[in-house]
């Protein structure tokens, strides 16, 4: 079964899917535009920046190069060396002395920077400009690097930190630089010249740029930083896992997470180099002006979306809260209040449907109040109908009696028979009301017997058990006669024994049980008989009226909960308890207050 839903929760799911729900899904799409506008406008400058620094050093790099190819190349510097090589005494020192001012020459342009020069010639002796090697010659011809430059004469090889091989202790500030010249002076028998110098050549370049929220590094193939804008950080080892990051391009970037922070990686390759230039730059640096918009963003959306529930809120409540109030109201009158009435407010239209509502009810209780008045007046009629069907039928029938034994008997029967029906005409027809004493309704009973033992020409027994306390209580006159004389007709007209009847009056919590009992036929002569849809068979007997009328008559007066009930007689015979409201007021208008109550 399709479950309805109530207003207010219609309402309400229809405001969050129509306002709340689109806030919540405009702010995230426009947060997550920006916030990719954001990245991709840092990575964009990120990389040109990285570019650029490549660029310089590039630069630095061709600049270096030119000065040791210039002292690589110089038929001075080699005539010196040759000198240097084979002369002794003073000669030599004079040559010494000469080449010091050749080399200073060139390396004058890059203020000192240059912190010795090693001439390698192939005898395995040395030269030394400002620093002396600490290790034999011999062993530099063991390195990969030393087979390299030999194979590329004439180009300048740069070599990264590699001072604790030359000098025996380690600077991470010292790098070195080797070329191999071609012979210009075979006689020198020179086969290379190391270049040691500080990497501050590099570090100027990149800390000369405005990047205080990233940390700039120059990285060989194998990770090692050999320049850094953070000093601390060279010649320590960049992380190896970036290099598999790393696309095949000369320049890109990529997100590094491997950290405890996440950063965003810029690199280009820095020309007649293997080495690289990297930019990291924490991605929290990044998202800084997106995570401070995104937080005014989410705060005016609260505000927003706060600020409509209050307003839906209080637009719902103001249309649900009346109609919940008119559908309690209407529930009062559906549980029989029909005083309810409904306090319209709100909408022009809710006060307009509730003075219907209370139009409707005040015309419903109009019509109820008719209806009651014509169903008084109905059973009025109605009983006046069923208590007139009683006297025309008895009379003829008691009157047909006294005509026939007026024939046959004797005057004094005749006199006694006619008295006990002038007592009996008197009870029905001499007194107003609806309402008789039990002790008048126990007199009229007797007269009745009376007659009926003259009637059908033999005595009847009868014990009477009445609580004398109850003699002044009232019933509904002529109420018990048509039981007894269903007793009599039904039950011991025919039968050829000693006719007993039974009457008990007695009183049962709030209410009155009489029970009129007989020796008689019982109930399985009365079985075969018919039943009217009440459950009261219905005789027909001289009054015309019968049990069907008397428990319609108690029914009509005091309701459902009262009337006839039969049940058998041991050994023989039938029991009608007659069960009544107890009454002690006889007043006209206790009568009239029965009629409007009964049903």
């Amino acid at each position: 079964m399709r479950k309805n839903w109530r207003m207010s929760s219609t309402l309400r799911l229809f405001f969050i899917l129509v306002v709340i729900l689109p806030i919540i899904l405009f702010s995230i799409i426009i947060l997550n535009i920006y916030k990719r506008d954001i990245l991709q406008q840092n990575t964009s400058r990120s990389q040109q920046t990285a570019q650029a620094i490549s660029y310089s050093v590039s630069q630095e790099i061709k600049r270096l190069t030119g000065l040791f190819a210039s002292i690589g190349m110089d038929r001075d510097v080699m005539a010196k060396l040759y000198d240097i090589n084979r002369k002794t005494g003073i000669e030599k020192q004079q040559a010494n002395s000469e080449l010091k001012v050749l080399i200073e020459k060139y390396t004058a342009s890059i203020s000192g920077r240059v912190l010795s020069v090693n001439f390698l010639f192939k005898d395995h002796k040395s030269y030394s400009y400002l620093k002396n090697l600490n290790i034999d010659t011999s062993y530099f011809r063991q390195e990969m690097w030393f087979e390299q430059v030999l194979n590329n004469p004439d180009s300048v090889q740069f070599l990264g930190m590699l001072p604790n091989v030359v000098y025996g202790n380690y600077n991470p500030y010292n790098m070195v630089a080797a070329l191999s010249p071609s012979v210009i002076n075979p006689l020198s028998k020179l086969e290379m010249i190391l270049f040691t110098f500080e990497s501050s050549a590099f570090d100027h370049i990149l800390q000369s740029r405005d990047n205080t929220e990233s940390t700039l590094y120059i990285v060989t193939e194998e990770g090692q930083i050999i320049s850094s804008n953070t000093l601390a950080l060279r010649g320590s080892e960049f992380p190896m896992h970036w290099f598999a990051n790393r696309g095949p391009q000369d320049k890109g970037y990529f997100v590094d997470a491997n950290g405890e922070t996440t950063n965003l990686i810029t690199y280009a390759k820095v020309d007649r180099t293997g080495w690289w230039l990297v930019q990291s730059i924490p991605y929290a640096d990044l998202t800084a002006n997106y995570v401070s918009v995104n937080y005014i963003v989410w705060v005016f959306a609260i505000m927003i979306i706060g600020a409509f529930i209050l307003v839906s809120f209080y637009f719902v409540s103001n249309v649900t809260k009346p109609l919940n109030e008119l559908l309690r109201q209407m529930d009062l009158v559906t549980e029989g209040d029909l005083n309810a009435k409904f306090i319209a407010t709100g909408s022009l239209e809710l006060i307009k449907l509730g003075h219907s509502f209370n139009h409707m009810t005040e015309r419903v209780q109009d019509l109820l109040r008719h209806h009651e008045r014509q169903e008084v007046e109905k059973r009025k009629a109605e009983f006046a109908a069923l208590q007139s069907q009683i006297n025309p039928h008895f009379l003829i029938n008691t009157l047909n009696s006294i005509k026939f034994m007026a024939l046959i008997s004797k005057a004094d029967n005749i006199r006694n028979m006619t008295h006990a029906l002038t007592r009996l005409l008197a009870s029905s027809f001499n007194r107003g009301g609806i309402l008789t004493t039990i002790d008048e309704e126990m007199d009229h009973l007797k007269h009745y017997l009376y007659i009926m033992e003259i009637r059908f020409g033999r005595p009847i027994q009868t014990e009477w058990d009445v609580d004398k306390e109850l003699g002044s209580y009232c019933i509904l006159k002529l109420l018990l006669q048509p039981i007894l004389e269903n007793s009599i007709i039904h039950g011991l007209k025919n039968v050829d024994y000693p006719g007993i009847i039974q009457i008990i009056v007695r009183k049962q919590g709030e209410d009155l049980l009489i029970t009129i009992a007989d020796n008689g036929v019982g109930m399985l002569e009365m079985d075969s008989q018919g039943s009217d849809s009440d459950g009261i068979r219905r005789h027909h007997s001289f009054s015309g009226m019968g049990n069907r009328n008397v428990n319609k008559r108690i029914q009509l007066h005091y309701g459902k909960r009262y009337g006839l009930k039969y049940q058998k007689n041991k050994p023989q015979g039938t029991i009608v308890s007659i069960r009544l409201p107890l009454i002690d007021t006889p007043e006209e208008e206790i009568q009239d207050q029965l009629l409007g109550e009964g049903g």
